[in-house]
């Protein structure tokens, strides 16, 4: 028979209730799922305590992470913020500050403001005040460079090779360990290394030739005269153009198959690889890549794409459309993985492991598609402000939450939690 009631009672960890008034303030405790959470204010302010991570939100404003082997913190992600892990520790703020050290090597760097200082793994320390003074050790490629009043004067060791800037980048010298350097940009400037290159421009970048790869089977030599004329040879492969970008060519001698072909470069484009991959575009209108595993087709600029790849037990289909949208099936090693973009109003995922066991997401709407540099950041400081309904699911347990938790569902095996502004009903399912 259901139950309807606000408050707890009995042990918080056992209890299936809610305590609070939504959307001022709840707080849920389920043993099944190992968690305990509470919110305030509708979607700003979060804490959580699942097995052993720690998460406190006050959103867009702070965030704080605590697990066994790490902590983190952001303040007005990505503008302040603190990584710590058994590896690494970093702190940033803004350009103003940062600092970072390595555990393994147990190295360190620190800027505050324009000032800046560090310590290398032998615990050989550095230091200076950007621009008007000072040295590091280890960076930049070179074991030690000096400055004072950069870009006037640098100086730079690595090994028994010294080099010499004056008013970066115009001025350059450098010899040593058979390297030499002679730079005065952009009208003249030549590097050589014994058995390994010969570098020389004139008048950068109109006149420039590289020979390269000197001491191996096939030496590359490059020769550029822009935009008239340009060639590259290293053994049998070769390539041409004139009239940049009116003309290219590039074919190996050995495999008459191996091509590639622009006129009026990026417009048309046909093309042949090593491996039977070919290419065939008249851009911005047809774009057609295709091979034994993997086949690609784009239309206008790229806004409809499709790829398709077969190879190494890896099946994918994915079809993308206006750049943000996306949908498509991944199989790997028996795992499935279903997702739909409809930026900026839908995302979804859904992964079947190869054990029978799923679990997913979906979020109404998604206005910051953020991907690459710590998404998570994004996620947790700006996204769920937006997030008008979301559900997760894993197995048989699920969540859902409408209107920043004015309606919420949570799904056991056996129970059921309904919640409308704090109201709970709880019933075992039917059978149960």
């Amino acid at each position: 028979m259901p139950l309807a009631c606000a408050g707890f009672s009995g042990k918080r960890e056992e209890n299936p209730f809610r305590l609070g008034l939504w959307p001022l303030y709840t707080s849920d405790s389920r043993s099944w799922a190992g968690m305990q959470e509470s919110r305030g204010l509708g979607p700003f302010l979060h804490w959580e305590q699942n097995g052993e991570l720690d998460l406190f939100e006050t959103r867009p404003l702070f965030s704080s992470t605590r697990a066994k082997r790490s902590r983190r913190w952001d303040l007005l992600y990505p503008l302040a913020a603190r990584r710590v892990d058994p590896e690494r520790k970093q702190s940033w703020l803004l350009l103003l500050a940062r600092s970072r050290t390595d555990a393994p090597q147990n190295t360190t760097q620190a800027q505050v403001g324009v000032g800046f200082s560090g310590r290398t793994e032998e615990g050989k320390r550095y230091g200076g005040v950007f621009p008007l003074w000072g040295f590091f050790l280890e960076r930049f490629g070179f074991d030690r460079i000096s400055f004072v009043l950069w870009p006037l004067f640098a100086r730079g060791h690595r090994g028994g090779y010294t080099e010499t800037q004056i008013l970066w980048p115009i001025f350059k010298y450098g010899r040593g360990d058979g390297r030499r350097l002679f730079r005065i940009w952009p009208f003249f400037g030549r590097k050589t290394r014994e058995g390994a290159y010969k570098k020389t421009f004139y008048l950068w970048p109109i006149f420039f030739s590289n020979h390269e790869r000197l001491s191996s089977r096939y030496p590359r030599h490059t020769f550029f005269m822009l935009p008239l004329y340009g060639r590259r040879d290293a053994g049998p492969f070769s390539s041409r153009f004139y009239l940049l970008p009116l003309y290219m060519k590039q074919w190996d001698r050995r495999k008459p198959e191996v091509r590639r072909l622009d006129l009026l470069w990026p417009v048309y484009t046909r093309a042949r690889d090593a491996e039977g991959k070919e290419l065939f575009a008249v851009r911005p209108f047809y774009s057609r890549t295709r091979s034994e595993s993997e086949r690609t087709t784009s239309l206008l600029f790229a806004s409809w794409l499709r790829t398709e790849r077969d190879a190494e037990g890896v099946e994918e289909r994915f079809s993308r459309w206006l750049w943000a949208s996306r949908a498509g099936t991944r199989r790997e090693q028996g795992v499935e993985t279903k997702q739909f973009d409809f930026w900026p109003f839908y995302r979804s995922r859904s992964v079947r492991e190869a054990d029978g066991s799923a679990h997913g997401f979906v979020r109404v709407p998604y206005l910051l598609p953020m991907r690459g540099l710590e998404p998570d950041g994004w996620d947790r400081h700006y996204n769920k402000l937006f997030e008008l309904y979301g559900a997760r699911w894993r197995d048989e347990e699920r969540r859902s939450s409408l209107l920043f938790g004015l309606r919420e569902v949570r799904r056991a095996p056996d129970l059921v939690w309904e919640s409308w502004g704090g109201w709970v009903q709880f019933r075992r399912r039917p059978g149960g």
